[in-house]
């Protein structure tokens, strides 16, 4: 494995910035996060959806150039480029040929700092927002997911960003510029940027071109607990759609590893896990299942889909409880060993994408406060242990905390 040298930075009155220049590379990815989630969206009529309407309309014009200007701009030098919002922030990534790095990074700084917020922009963003809250219940495992999602996380980040339609509605180009600029501070502000560059040029880069830019964003604090329980959207589908959910661990926390690997034996890392070969091919109870774990800075959540019919869905959800009750027995050595590898193989061919370090880079100052390199990442693999992993299991799947799984489902009937 190739030796890392990552270089982390505080710039600009507070932000965070993080450079890892990669061998070989050709390439430079550049992930900004900033502070204007929709954790942090107004309430309702009030502009919920503003988020989501944001990063829209940060790729519509910035600076002296229009949208189609702006566009042109990042066109010409090839940036490859996307926005999202999640509960704290919005995600801006770029990828661009290495000696387009310094004009792709200036263009990226007018998007943040000086977005333009015009009207026929506005309106552009908000039609897609509207269609897009419009559509929700036309992908029902989606729906599942946002169902699971507001009863097992606290408020407000359950929010699903996609708003209302009176709250979209509400926006004006006006609140939008006064919302941006009181909520898009340097403090609280990520950049992790990987490839062919040199670290101090792009410290000494952004320190020119974010002069001035000062603050620090007020973060969304938790103002209700997690509802829990079990909430049914009754359709008349074909199908019923169902996801279980469990708190996990933090990532910062110890347990975080060897709940990673648990879920990758029980309904991750492809078709050997125990999930989709019990329920899925020997019983042939569902045409899809699996696990995923999202890990936070603040919270972990544990999640389990299945897709199944009206009439088999009762014995799906029986199915998939039996197995969490049988992992409480351990993980085989077999089970552990296939995990481990898999997810080293992960590990290291992520290392070799611009995109993948860069993610890497701001997830980790976010989440744990400080980086680290692949090599440090697959040492820490390497040092997980079977005994860790079922002594851990046997906590979290314990039948009184399987019991308290969150439940929601799509379908005809509920569950």
């Amino acid at each position: 494995m190739k030796q890392q040298n990552i270089e982390v930075f505080t710039v600009a009155g507070g932000m965070k910035l993080a450079v890892e220049p990669i061998e070989g590379a050709t390439t430079v990815t550049i992930v900004w996060t900033v502070p204007v989630g929709s954790a942090g969206d107004p309430i309702g009529d009030l502009g919920a959806g503003e988020s989501s309407v944001f990063s829209e309309m940060i790729l519509r014009g910035a600076g002296d150039r229009s949208s189609r200007e702006f566009s042109d701009a990042l066109d010409r030098l090839g940036v490859q480029r996307a926005t999202s919002s999640s509960g704290y922030c919005i995600t801006i990534s770029a990828t661009c040929m290495a000696e387009q790095a310094a004009e792709t990074i200036q263009l990226l700084c007018d998007m943040v700092l000086r977005p333009r917020f015009e009207q026929d922009a506005l309106e552009a963003s908000r039609e897609l927002a509207l269609q897009s809250l419009g559509s929700l219940t036309d992908d029902p495992q989606h729906f599942a997911n946002i169902q699971i999602n507001e009863i097992s996380i606290p408020a407000p980040f359950n929010r699903h960003g996609y708003g209302t339609e009176t709250g979209l509605k509400a926006l004006t180009t006006e609140s939008l510029r006064a919302s941006w600029h009181r909520r898009c501070r340097p403090g609280g502000s990520i950049m992790g940027i990987a490839g062919a560059i040199e670290p101090t040029k792009i410290r000494d880069l952004m320190e020119k071109l974010l002069e001035g830019w000062s603050g620090v964003s007020v973060e969304p604090v938790e103002t209700a607990p997690a509802i829990r329980g079990t909430v049914h959207d009754k359709q008349a589908t074909s199908q019923t759609h169902m996801c279980l959910a469990l708190p996990g661990p933090r990532e910062i926390d110890e347990s975080s590893l060897a709940h990673r690997l648990m879920v990758r034996v029980l309904g991750g890392g492809g078709m050997s896990n125990r999930l989709f070969s019990e329920v899925r091919e020997k019983r042939g109870l569902c045409y899809s299942v699996g696990m995923s774990y999202a890990c936070g800075r603040d919270r972990g959540l544990t999640m389990i889909y299945a897709g199944s019919t009206p009439e088999r869905a009762n014995e799906t959800l029986a199915c998939i409880r039996l197995e969490l009750g049988r992992m409480v027995g351990g993980v085989t050595e077999g089970e552990f060993s296939r995990a481990v590898i898999g997810l080293k193989s992960g590990i290291v061919m992520g290392g070799e994408s611009t995109m993948a370090r860069a993610s890497a880079l701001a997830g980790d100052l976010f989440r744990r406060g400080k980086v680290r390199t692949l090599a440090e990442v697959v040492a820490s693999v390497d040092r997980l242990t079977l005994a860790q992993v079922n002594e851990h299991a046997a906590q979290v799947l314990a039948p009184n905390e399987v019991c308290q799984a969150s439940l929601a489902v799509v379908g005809p009937e509920p569950l």
